[in-house]
């Protein structure tokens, strides 16, 4: 997939990653996810999610929704408040959407 401009200034700060690199954003852009996160950590979920550059699906997702479920585990970050609890888990579910979109293989 060829960036455009505007992709290439929106994620340069993430092709510079080793991690990630211009092969992985590549991937993220490929890749279709599905978001199961409720309330505000749904919300959060999607907004990192779509930053990130990938594609929200409403079927046939390329990131499967339960491994992503599996990978968000809040309860061990131990937080006291409910509403650090919730970013937490929205965050966190995004970072393993992200995960499994760049474990996918190539493009």
């Amino acid at each position: 997939m060829t960036q455009t401009a505007e992709q290439e200034r929106r994620f340069s700060r993430q092709t510079r990653l080793a991690e990630i690199g211009p092969r992985g954003q590549a991937r993220l852009a490929a890749a279709r996810v599905r978001l199961g996160g409720p309330g505000f950590a749904g919300e959060i979920e999607r907004r990192y999610v779509v930053a990130a550059g990938l594609q929200l699906a409403a079927d046939d997702p390329t990131v499967d929704p339960d491994e992503i479920d599996r990978a968000a585990d809040v309860r061990t970050l131990e937080l006291r408040h409910e509403a650090a609890r919730e970013v937490a888990a929205g965050a966190l579910r995004a970072l393993a959407a992200v995960r499994a979109a760049l474990a996918g293989g190539a493009p």
